[in-house]
């Protein structure tokens, strides 16, 4: 079977076209799969926190301090590669959000432990957490205990 080189070219434009409308298919349905959330944990246990900040000041900003309703102790924490391929999990001190830029607190990554939680918490609770930001001051988030 012969086929004609402009019929040959059209196809694959038409694949190409089709391979990124699904590519950017696919990256919103990943967008929109992120939940701000707090895990579920029984009292006494740790918990993390997932959620986006978005630093909507013409400077960058400096995270001060987090706190919660549930927890004394909250810290930000970093998932990171050890030098042997293995996964790690180290407290971060400073976290610094550039103007305009967004910082996502997600499984993985950068995220917020509350450790030693005072009550357990199950679907349907919510965490308030306080975050004082050195330009933004004081900024509250409410968060959904969920899965």
């Amino acid at each position: 079977m012969n086929i004609k080189p402009s019929l040959f070219l059209l196809v694959i434009l038409g694949m190409l076209i089709f391979s990124t409308c699904t590519d950017k298919d696919q990256a919103s349905v990943q967008e929109n799969e992120f939940i701000e959330r707090v895990r579920p944990v029984e009292q006494s246990g740790t918990s993390a926190a997932y959620f986006l900040y978005e630093n909507e000041l013409m400077n960058p900003d400096t995270l001060l301090s987090i706190t919660s309703n549930v927890s004394d102790l909250v810290q930000v924490h970093e998932t990171y590669k050890t030098d042997d391929g293995m996964m790690g999990m180290r407290e971060r001190k400073t976290v610094v959000v550039e103007a305009g830029e967004v910082v996502t607190f997600e499984q993985g990554g950068l995220h917020v432990m509350l450790i030693n939680v005072e009550k357990s918490l199950a679907e349907g609770d919510s965490v308030q957490l306080e975050m004082v930001w050195a330009r933004a001051g004081k900024v509250q988030k409410k968060l959904p205990v969920q899965p």
